[in-house]
């Protein structure tokens, strides 16, 4: 009698480990269904944007990889816009017309952003420099140029004038990171970034997964990165038309991991005509950048002092050279030439109007 218990058991567990294998197999074939269905979303989404946004006329070849390069108006010097860490030529949008009514003006998309075609390595300041200095080449483009960098486009356009000093006559920086700047945090937080960069890593690396299969599109994961802008409603659908493209996510996480390691000194310029054009940061501007968890481990008089030595840093960036100056922007945020961009142009202008042939 135990012996027929026991096949009987047996049998009840062989057919049961079966039934689990058909549930599982299911399982993978619907995801794998699922995954093939956003693969297409994905794929018909990003044609869709290509048709409606893609500047076909504006594509270069720079070793083999298509950049884009909108270059407008007409003389001299050029005035060359270098985006922000993640950016692209779009974040120029209420700029470079302006510019064209006085002289020529070049945006351009890095590898990986806008519209050019994406490198799969991490790309150093001076590789990024190289590659525009190519563009430019490739593209008819000739110096002198008026370099304009927002962000860490900063440190790009000061690395761009450290290759190529002959072919720069002048600067404006937009709210530019300093090269030492990632090295500047407070020590009190240096356990609580570990913390939060690990789970961004996570965070990023599930994005990464799910950006080509359609799931980062279609539940707007990158909508509220546009929230704090002041955008009408086709700026911000042509923002989202760039971001939401298979390929951003894995560039930005490069850039990223790249600029937070990145150190040095910013090389000085002479007496070439410089604007650094800065938010004026205060503790509550610095504390309202970080999430809920980082803010109460300092004191609003600790954040203060962080401030400062953001601010000590814009005065550094101005004495590079020694026709550098500083203006602070009222009521702008990080983005300069979205939020205040007539500041932006009066002044580019300001500087082309030092240097023109």
């Amino acid at each position: 009698m135990s012996n027929a218990n026991a096949a009987v058991g047996k049998k009840s567990k062989g057919g049961c480990l079966r039934w689990l294998g058909r549930v599982a197999l299911g399982g993978v074939i619907l995801l794998l269904g699922l995954a093939a269905i956003g693969a297409i979303y994905q794929g018909i989404a990003n044609a869709r944007d290509v048709k409606a946004y893609k500047p076909m006329d504006q594509m270069v070849d720079v070793d083999g990889i298509q950049m884009r390069l909108d270059c407008r108006g007409s003389g001299s010097p050029t005035v060359v816009l270098e985006a922000g860490l993640g950016g692209s030529s779009t974040t120029w949008m209420r700029i470079q017309d302006d510019v064209a009514k006085f002289t020529r003006v070049c945006s351009y998309d890095r590898a990986g952003y806008g519209w050019s075609e994406p490198v799969h390595e991490e790309l150093s300041p001076q590789q990024v420099a190289e590659m525009l200095h190519a563009l430019l080449e490739k593209g008819g483009e000739a110096p002198p140029y008026l370099m304009v960098g927002h962000s860490f486009g900063g440190v790009y356009v000061r690395t761009f004038t450290v290759e190529y000093p002959e072919e720069v006559v002048g600067m404006v920086l937009v709210d530019s990171s300093h090269e030492n700047q990632s090295q500047q945090v407070p020590p009190e937080l240096v356990d609580d970034f570990e913390k939060l960069s690990n789970a961004q890593s996570i965070s990023t690396l599930i994005l990464q997964i799910a950006e080509p299969i359609g799931l980062v599109r279609a539940f707007k994961f990158l909508d509220a990165s546009f929230n704090s802008f002041q955008l009408t409603e086709e700026e911000k659908e042509r923002m989202l038309a760039e971001v939401y493209r298979t390929g951003y996510i894995g560039a930005n996480v490069r850039e990223g991991e790249m600029s937070s390691a990145y150190s040095g000194q910013p090389e000085p310029l002479g007496d070439m005509p410089l604007i650094v054009l800065s938010r004026k940061m205060d503790a509550q501007k610095l504390f309202e950048l970080y999430p809920p968890a980082i803010q109460s481990q300092l004191t609003m008089e600790r954040w203060q002092q962080e401030a400062d030595i953001y601010n000590e840093m814009q005065d550094e960036l101005a004495a590079l050279s020694t026709r550098g100056k500083l203006i602070f922007v009222e009521e702008s945020g990080h983005f300069i030439q979205l939020d205040q961009p007539q500041v932006v142009i009066d002044a580019i202008r300001e500087v082309f109007g030092q240097v023109a042939e």
